[in-house]
């Protein structure tokens, strides 16, 4: 059976390593880009995506690149701590959460595949039904026929739109700004956020560095295209009003690297994982984007992956459309439960008003934060 797969990100690369391992499909990767870029962001990965390398074999490599992150902390805008989280204790029948950047993922999926499977420069520009195929056409004027096709080309997918039109996204309102600064910045595997009005700002500990995230409403984001003392003093000048307490910690203003990366803090739902005639799948980002609040977005398009590496496994090119039902049957619940959560925890984290501010400082107070992530859990103990 012959199964494509479009875009070489985290999904994408999932469903391709493992049906590498499995060994009787051909298997090809399309992805637009002419190679992998530095990503300039870190990820929280949950045991329900690191199990994914244990399967492919790579678990003890994943963990050589990680730090476990055993401690969630949310502090108001003066700095008083809010709730602490045990994350150890939380998911300790599962395994750890495991702090590691997103280049390291992708390097270490990359390396379970067999040269040759993954072809740059290819952007996908429609997609079709055609008898008992799908045919694809790139924009270098490519045509490529499979019995089954994996969109997996993120959150701004071309095959997406090609198959629904322009589907609304969920947008907060916000920018997130990401940069690496020095590990000094954080405290051991303890990740902190500071929720405070029109400020957001995360530290998330990773091997060699600390991801910084900082939020603020659109309106008052900086231009993109400023050099980067410019950024970071916008952001600054918006933190030190808003959230005092965090804008003074030490390094944090302090770059390890490249330009701090924006992230427009938006999401979307395809109104199907499935399409023509179910011998299309949509993983990851492209059927269900994620905000990064909760951390969950990466997790899911690894499991959402080897699900339906899993499913294509035991099927033929005869059998490969109920396959691709019963992956929809197993994943679109919960993979769209722990969207709607991360939804509700970023209405949370990201308000305007002091007024509103205030009120969830003293919710969080009271109510623990898993009770708002409480799918996320439970999907660890669901069949995907």
């Amino acid at each position: 059976m012959k199964i494509i797969i479009v875009g070489a990100g985290m999904g994408g690369l999932a469903v391709a390593s493992l049906l590498a391992q499995a060994g009787h499909h051909e298997v090809q990767v399309l992805e637009q880009s002419t190679g992998f870029r530095e990503a300039g962001y870190g990820i929280g990965l949950y045991p329900l995506g690191a199990m994914v390398f244990n399967a492919l074999g790579l678990g003890t490599a994943l963990r050589e690149r990680s730090v476990e992150l055993n401690r969630y902390e949310v502090h108001g805008p003066d700095g008083s701590c809010l709730q602490s989280v045990d994350l150890g204790a939380l998911l300790s029948s599962y395994g750890p959460m495991l702090g590691v950047t997103r280049s390291d993922l992708i390097d270490l999926l990359v390396s379970s595949l067999p040269v040759g499977t993954i072809r740059f420069g290819a952007r996908v520009l429609s997609v079709q039904s055609e008898g008992d195929h799908v045919m694809l056409k790139t924009e270098d004027g490519s045509q490529f026929r499979s019995d089954v096709v994996v969109a997996a080309d993120g959150i701004h997918s071309q095959i997406r739109h090609c198959l629904f039109g322009q589907v609304a996204e969920h947008d907060t309102g916000f920018h997130a700004w990401m940069w690496w600064a020095p590990s000094s910045l954080a405290k051991p595997q303890t990740v902190a956020e500071y929720w405070g009005p029109s400020a957001f700002v995360g530290l998330y500990p990773m091997p060699k560095f600390v991801n910084v995230a900082v939020g603020v409403p659109k309106a008052l984001s900086p231009d993109p295209l400023a050099d980067t003392a410019d950024i970071l003093g916008a952001l600054r000048e918006i933190v030190t009003e808003h959230a005092p307490a965090v804008a003074k910690l030490p390094h944090l203003w302090e770059l390890e690297g490249r330009k701090p990366f924006l992230w427009p803090m938006a999401d979307v739902r395809a109104p199907a994982l499935t399409a023509l005639d179910n011998r299309l799948a949509l993983v990851g980002d492209s059927g269900v984007g994620f905000l990064p609040t909760a951390g969950v977005g990466a997790s899911n398009a690894l499991r959402s992956g080897a699900a339906l590496a899993y499913e294509l496994s035991l099927a033929d090119a005869s059998t490969a459309q109920a396959a691709v039902r019963r992956w929809d049957r197993r994943v679109r619940p919960l993979v769209q439960a722990n969207q709607a959560e991360s939804q509700q925890l970023a209405k949370l984290m990201m308000v305007r008003h002091k007024s509103a501010s205030v009120l969830i400082n003293l919710l969080m107070k009271h109510m623990p934060v898993t009770a708002i992530t409480k799918s996320i859990i439970k999907s660890m103990e669901e069949p995907f």
